[in-house]
């Protein structure tokens, strides 16, 4: 369809849609598009259109909106002035659908602009833009953007599931990681964090202080609408500079149908191109996971845990800490402690061989920490091999690391989470 607004008016557009400019100038996110300006606005995420004068667009599909004025709060522009003036590390905090990703855009945008090298790390796990989900991405903006998809991924830190909670050592020392990667070896002018909308509750608050902490951000921008960051800023504000800015206007709050709607989107985006492909895992370094990282016991010893266990043994390791039986069919309960005190370890796990079965995994190397992800099809204990569902050339490898959250291949639906360390 074709809309006209008016000047001075602002069009909410809301994806999945392509919109087109045919006639006028409308500011996006901090820079102008005029006639034959075309943008893609992904599922469930909006993008304001603000006609600088009459103008016209064309669209395809989704929701659209229209509201008097700039959708963009004045005090995002004083907060990105800021940045400009030399803030090189910069965290952005506030709760759900407030518009974080929104001001990281317009920052991005805005920064380019005024010939900046901007660097972005994004640290929703579960509504990452960079990255898929279950990482925190580092992307390199090269030109404006209206979706930060569309920066592109340099690199990425696994965390494992698309929540942080039980992982916040991961998450913080992730963010680290990659912005001193950026700031060290890409020579990046600024580094722009989205943070997570979980603000509240004793982890959520522990998660956002230990990663301002970690990061020494030199302004931490705080979004808020009625005072839901005033337990982080008020310490946080003795440390570093703190500028509270206004939450984006008319944003409609994203339903969990919704978010689990994205997530499939966005590893369904990630898996293009992706086959079947055998890997040994024993061959990888192995992080996240008991199984193959340790030495393989004998036969004769295989026999011995059947008779323990209750059920034949397919496969089974020892290591320092933990053994490892891999079973032919799921074992009775309680074995694991009998296994403990058989074997003089403080862990034992011990599971059969299709509970692999769709767990989500990480592959790396050297050059890359996150060469991309991949599904577990099947694993056949007899031959020590993985079969896995990725676009990652698993020749150049080295290691695996194993996530705590089931997606079916096919439709790229999460089934379900795994216990942690629990493989």
């Amino acid at each position: 369809m074709r809309v006209t607004v008016e000047g001075e008016y602002t069009l909410l557009t809301e994806g999945p849609c392509e919109v087109e400019v045919l006639e006028g100038e409308f500011e996006v996110f901090g820079f102008t598009a005029g006639p034959g300006f075309k943008a893609t606005i992904d599922l469930f995420k909006a993008a304001p259109f603000y006609a600088i004068e009459k103008g016209q667009l064309a669209l395809r599909g989704g929701k659209v909106s229209c509201v008097e004025g700039r959708s963009i709060p004045p005090s995002w522009d004083e907060a990105v002035s800021e940045i400009a003036e030399g803030a090189r590390k910069v965290m952005v905090l506030g709760g759900v659908d407030v518009g974080k990703s929104g001001f990281v855009t317009y920052a991005i945008n805005r920064l380019l602009a005024s010939g900046r090298k901007v660097a972005v790390i994004d640290a929703d796990t579960g509504q990452s833009d960079i990255g898929p989900p279950t990482t925190i991405g580092l992307g390199i903006a090269e030109k404006p953007v209206v979706m930060l998809s569309e920066v592109p991924l340099y690199d990425a830190v696994f965390i494992g599931l698309t929540s942080p909670s039980g992982l916040l050592h991961r998450s913080v020392a992730a963010v680290s990681y990659l912005a001193d990667l950026a700031l060290t070896k890409l020579g990046v002018d600024v580094v722009l964090v989205d943070t997570t909308g979980w603000v509240t509750d004793p982890e959520g608050r522990d998660l956002k202080l230990a990663k301002a902490l970690a990061l020494q951000p030199d302004l931490i921008v705080a979004i808020q609408v009625s005072g839901e960051l005033e337990h982080l800023t008020k310490f946080l504000s003795r440390l570093y500079r703190v500028r509270a800015v206004d939450a984006a206007l008319a944003l409609r709050p994203r339903t969990r149908e919704e978010r689990r709607a994205i997530r499939a989107s966005l590893y369904a985006r990630y898996f293009e191109g992706a086959s079947d492909k055998v890997v040994d895992p024993r061959a990888l370094g192995i992080a996240y996971s008991f199984l193959w990282t340790g030495s393989p016991l004998p036969s004769e010893e295989l026999e011995r845990l059947g008779s323990l266990v209750g059920v034949p043994v397919l496969y089974a390791e020892l290591c320092y800490d933990c053994v490892v039986a891999v079973t032919e069919s799921p074992p009775p309960p309680g074995v694991a402690d009998r296994l403990k005190e058989v074997y003089g370890v403080r862990n034992a796990r011990v599971y059969d061989a299709g509970s692999l079965a769709h767990v989500l995994v990480s592959f790396g190397n050297r050059e890359k920490m996150f060469m991309g992800l991949g599904i577990i099809r099947h694993y056949d204990p007899s031959r020590g091999a993985l079969i896995v569902y990725t676009n990652v050339d698993v020749d150049k490898a080295e290691f695996i690391q194993l996530g705590y959250i089931r997606v079916n291949p096919e439709s790229f639906e999460e089934e379900g989470w795994l216990e942690i360390w629990g493989i």
